[in-house]
This record gives C-alpha cells, sequence and structure tokens, in this order.
C-alpha cells in the first residue's frame, strides 16, 4: 500500500493568530511636554515651598540673637526641615519625569490572498491600528517588521517518533505605510524555491521584532498551499 505522507499540526507559539501585540524589547523613557501654563503652575508652587524653606532658615538665625527670640527655633526649625525637603523632592521629580513609549498594534489582520505557490511571490498586508495608551505612557507602533516564509517538514524520527524541523525560505523586512490615520499597513513580497515543494510540508507565516532579542514571532499565520500552476 502506498505510504501517506505524516501529518504536521501547525502549533504556533502564540497560540493563533492575535489581535494585540506589545513589544518586549525595551522601551525607550521620554520628557513629558510640557505647556506654558504647566510651566508656570509649577514655578508657582515651586516659589512658595522655596519661601517657607528661606522663611523657616531665617527664624532660625533669628533664635541665635538668643533672649526670648530663642522661641523662633521652636517655628524655625520644622518649618525649614520640611520646605527645604519637600522643595528638592520637588525638583527632583519634575527632573526625573516622564513617560513610557510603548511600541505596540492591535486589530491585527493579515491579508494573504487565497492561497500560496511554491516559486511564485505572495503578497502580505498586515493591517492594524495603534492601541490607546494609557496613563504614564505614549503608544506608537514599530517603524518596520520582520516577515518570514517558513516551512515545516516532517520525517520519520529515532524510536518512529515524527521528527520536524522549520526552515526560513525568505525573509523581507516590511516598514510601515501610515499615510492613512485610520490604519497602519506593512506590505511585501515573499517567495519560495520551487525546488522546496512537497505534500509533507506545511507553510506559513511568522512576524518578529527586529527590536527584540528573543528570537519568538509575535504573529504565526498559517498558509493555504495550492497546486503549482
Amino acid at each position: 500500500m502506498p505510504r501517506h505522507p505524516p501529518s504536521i499540526d501547525l502549533v504556533t507559539p502564540t497560540g493563533g493568530e492575535p489581535t494585540e501585540w506589545t513589544s518586549n524589547a525595551p522601551q525607550a523613557i521620554e520628557r513629558v511636554p510640557q505647556s506654558a501654563s504647566d510651566w508656570a503652575a509649577w514655578l508657582i508652587a515651586l516659589a512658595v515651598l522655596a519661601f517657607f524653606a528661606v522663611f523657616g532658615f531665617q527664624a532660625m538665625t533669628w533664635a541665635l540673637a538668643g533672649g526670648w527670640q530663642w522661641l523662633w527655633m521652636v517655628i524655625g526649625l520644622p518649618v525649614f526641615s520640611t520646605f527645604s525637603v519637600l522643595t528638592v523632592m520637588f525638583v527632583v521629580k519634575r527632573l526625573r519625569e516622564g513617560r513610557r513609549v510603548r511600541v505596540a498594534l492591535e486589530n491585527m489582520s493579515l491579508e494573504r490572498g487565497e492561497g500560496f505557490r511554491v516559486g511564485e511571490p505572495l503578497e502580505l498586508r498586515l493591517r492594524a491600528t495603534v492601541p490607546r495608551a494609557r496613563a504614564g505612557e505614549r503608544t506608537v507602533a514599530p517603524e518596520r517588521i520582520v516577515m518570514r516564509l517558513m516551512r515545516r517538514a516532517a520525517g520519520d524520527g529515532l524510536g518512529g517518533e515524527t521528527d520536524r524541523s522549520d526552515t526560513c525560505c525568505d525573509e523581507v523586512v516590511a516598514h510601515r505605510d501610515d499615510t492613512r490615520a485610520d490604519r497602519l499597513v506593512y506590505a511585501c513580497e515573499l517567495c519560495a524555491n520551487p525546488e522546496l515543494g512537497g505534500d509533507a510540508a506545511q507553510w506559513f507565516i511568522e512576524l518578529h521584532d527586529p527590536a527584540a532579542d528573543d528570537g519568538l514571532p509575535f504573529f504565526v499565520a498559517g498558509l493555504r498551499l495550492l497546486p503549482a500552476r
């Protein structure tokens, strides 16, 4: 009897085709833009804190005159120590103030046509949007995404178990096209060598973040293999 090729189940690391993604790469921290009114309010608050700190210091100098004026030390010492610390903390907080830049996508969908033929170009389009930013952050889309055409083959391994191997057959860096404000598009073409065909193989697409070091895809999608023309 003819021997059928072993079946190959495409088990994706992401568990399917996700619709949301956030980069695992180290994310930048940027200064938060401040308006003129914000700066004016900050300077007024700083001036009030500094005034009480100076007043407390002046009160302690009055206490050095001796006599009944030593009572100024009771007021000056706690006022100066409290407001001097608050003034320093207020300035340091402003200098260190920043927001996280989160690289992320949502509403992701990969357009890959009706199917894939070995040896013919495959047009891919990843459509997505930028998620809404949460408090203390700004969200941006990645400038580029690595798209890989993968081939999974199966063979007989040791002990009669099926041995699977994944091979990258083509790789392209797709750049962001944000000409439409409501939708981002990453487009490219991938093609496999005609010699890599075969029934005992499965084809799929992997999307990678070039800024991440883990080497894992954040999006995996299977391809429908069409017969050769």
